[in-house]
């Protein structure tokens, strides 16, 4: 088995108690947090429980489409499968969320994944909810709905230096013209990054996202994202999670001979605080 769900360089931090099958929480910097979701494909399909497939359309600013037949689950892990069509021209890819099935406001996400890299592609675990589609409701502020990409990797975006765009943002206020967002990508991925596990913990609380990247501590804390400058407020609308690949420009010129790459998804947790 691949699975470490608490690898060693965690135990500073973050210890797992489960005094019986429904009691499991964990310690995170000096708070409680029990469990809310988990799921680790190991029973080698979707659980309808907890996921359906994203909606089968085009996606973006790359004429790519969101198809059900590149997702996959094998070996414990959702695939994406990112590829080419049948016509040999439609760039396809694919994902899935618990809409309707599971939200929560605050708390511990958890993701562990791998990624092949390819250029033109967008992989990406985010939060959404039904208000953020809404634009009547603009009102300067994410309090009352936003759309939270925990992560979102580009292999393609800088070719010249051999590395990826890593990076989070808040979108809030709707997706029309009120529509605002801010980002941060400061950090960079290059090639050893690629074909191996890696862990994300995103910490929503009140005072606003902190995405930690192979561990807990200080040193593994990437990016800390205070509420009040990105998004007026912190989002207390709960959210559901997607997990997906597509194409978009700014990943570069998309490459059919680097193509199927795919997006492993091994592990996705959430805890809320106790």
């Amino acid at each position: 088995m691949k699975k470490f769900l608490f690898p060693a360089f965690f135990m500073a931090i973050i210890f797992l108690g489960c005094s019986s099958n429904d009691d499991c929480f964990l310690n995170f910097n000096g708070k409680k947090y029990e469990l809310t979701f988990s799921d680790d494909f190991e029973s080698g399909k979707m659980d309808k429980t907890k996921w359906r497939y994203s909606p089968q359309m085009e996606r973006q600013d790359a004429g790519g489409w969101w198809k059900n037949k590149c997702s996959s689950f094998e070996d414990g892990n959702y695939v994406i499968t990112c590829t080419i069509a049948d016509d040999g021209t439609t760039p396809i890819s694919g994902g899935i969320q618990t809409n309707g099935k599971f939200e929560q406001a605050f708390g511990l996400f958890h993701i562990r994944f791998k990624i092949e890299k390819a250029d033109g592609l967008w992989y990406a675990f985010w939060l959404l909810c039904d208000e953020m589609g809404n634009d009547t409701k603009a009102d300067g502020s994410a309090s009352d709905g936003a759309e939270l990409d925990i992560f979102e990797i580009v292999p393609g975006a800088d070719k010249e230096n051999n590395r990826a765009d890593f990076g989070t943002s808040v979108h809030w206020d709707g997706y029309g013209e009120s529509l605002k967002s801010a980002s941060k990508f400061s950090r960079h991925l290059y090639d050893d990054f690629y074909g191996k596990y890696h862990d994300i913990w995103y910490l929503w609380d009140k005072d606003g996202y902190k995405l930690y990247l192979d561990g807990t501590e200080k040193k593994n804390l990437v990016y800390d994202l205070p509420g009040d400058k990105y998004g007026n407020g912190v989002c207390e609308v709960p959210c559901y999670m997607i997990i997906s690949a597509e194409y978009g420009i700014w990943g570069g010129q998309i490459d059919k001979e680097q193509l199927p790459a795919h997006f492993y998804v091994d592990l996705v947790e959430v805890y809320k605080e106790k």
